[in-house]
């Protein structure tokens, strides 16, 4: 099982965003777009786990404390910059959410799973890369969306997913749910 802990995104915002992709697709041919049904804020990847361990991670879940967060979906940026950018990603205004992100991360640790490598950066992945950058003409045509706001929200519960990968893109599964 393949498995991450993720926010949803309501639908109003995804289709705002699904928008926003689709005027940007033509400036790219080297772009995976993420299908706005799908899009969702990960808070932890856990990655190829079986399922003994996935029973492991919704006992480290359960009684997760924490306050429903309040959330700003605004602008668009690139990963690791625009220099050489791989993702394109909607920025979210949130500082308690590195809060739970590292929350999530400690209680995995403490039940033997691997921390986190890097810091975490709450974002909505829009489009990668099949080669090893996208193009310069996809940088230009999202800076007119570099402050537009897409919408708030109020994130009352997490999820753990699973990830099934096929052909046409990921399938996410909603597994179980952890109200905060």
């Amino acid at each position: 099982m393949r498995l991450f802990i993720a926010i949803d995104v309501p639908g109003e915002i995804r289709e705002r965003l699904g928008a926003m992709q689709d005027e940007l697709r033509q400036a790219s041919s080297s772009a995976r777009w993420t299908t706005a049904e799908s899009l969702h804020v990960t808070l932890k990847f856990i990655g190829e786990i079986s399922e003994t361990r996935c029973q492991e991670v919704d006992t480290a879940l359960v009684g997760l404390a924490w306050k429903p967060l309040s959330v700003s979906v605004r602008g668009v940026g690139f990963f690791p910059g625009t220099g050489s950018p791989r993702v394109l990603w909607a920025g979210l205004e949130c500082p308690t959410m590195v809060g739970l992100a590292g929350e999530i991360d400690s209680r995995l640790e403490r039940a033997g799973f691997d921390k986190d490598g890097r810091a975490f950066r709450a974002h909505l992945t829009l489009a990668r890369t099949k080669d090893n950058r996208l193009e310069s003409s996809l940088v230009k045509a999202a800076a007119q969306f570099a402050d537009t706001e897409f919408g708030k929200f109020t994130a009352d519960r997490v999820y753990l997913y699973q990830s099934t990968l096929k052909p046409g893109g990921p399938v996410y599964t909603r597994l179980k749910e952890y109200p905060l």
